[in-house]
């Protein structure tokens, strides 16, 4: 899964007032910077800004944990919602995604805690393997390997806290053939959103905010249990 978090802007950066871009969401003003008259850029940029704004005081207005964490969550279905249609091939049991280093904010690994905490089972095991790792960990490029599942992950290919399910997996739609996330070196056409890169941009970029694996952000809270 692609790297979401971006650091070390240049001067001059036309969103430098995001602390933390995604990757798609700075492609995206680098492309329409190339495509645009000045003043045509200039006003895309002031608006970018107002819905990035817009987003940050609605998150900073939830109590940061649990309750910000399942307000991202229905924020970012409702910008998903806001998208024009597009034919979406992902399906229930598709699980390619669910094989890769997918990143939580600090709220979402809360939401998450809360669940395991209350008695939700998962392989610790493996939580334990994949939280071990190095961010960016070769281990995660080993295509389809089963040390790489999600430990929320069924054993049918079904996320068992799909209502929980992290911002990052909520934006992981395709295009393409379901089959095409699990064939070694398929072309895969995935959905960009722009609504969806700014919420996601706001909720990391916020004060105190930070962006790491699921395992890693997971695991710390729940020491006490694996000890």
């Amino acid at each position: 899964m692609p790297r979401d978090s971006a650091e070390g802007d240049p001067a001059g950066n036309p969103i430098g007032f995001v602390r933390s871009p995604t990757l798609q969401l700075r492609t995206f003003v680098d492309d329409q910077r190339e495509a645009l008259p000045p003043v045509d850029f200039a006003g895309m940029i002031g608006h970018l800004r107002s819905q990035f704004e817009e987003y940050t005081n609605a998150l900073a207005s939830a109590p940061a944990g649990v309750e910000r964490g399942r307000l991202l969550h229905r924020m970012m279905d409702d910008a998903i919602a806001t998208a024009p249609r597009v034919p979406i091939a992902c399906r229930y049991g598709c699980c390619g995604c669910c094989h890769s280093e997918v990143e939580i904010t600090p709220d979402e690994a809360e939401v998450l805690r809360e669940r395991v905490s209350d008695g939700f089972e998962i392989d610790r095991s493996r939580l334990s393997v994949q939280a071990a790792r190095e961010r960016m960990s070769p281990e995660w490029a080993k295509f389809w390997s089963p040390e790489n599942r999600c430990v929320f992950l069924s054993t049918e290919g079904t996320c068992r806290i799909y209502e929980d399910r992290p911002a990052v997996c909520r934006r992981s739609l395709v295009t393409s053939p379901p089959e095409a996330c699990t064939t070694a070196g398929a072309a895969l056409a995935p959905v960009r959103i722009l609504l969806v890169e700014i919420l996601l941009s706001a909720a990391i970029s916020m004060e105190g905010a930070s962006f790491g694996s699921l395992s890693k952000m997971l695991k710390p809270g729940l020491q006490k249990e694996f000890s």
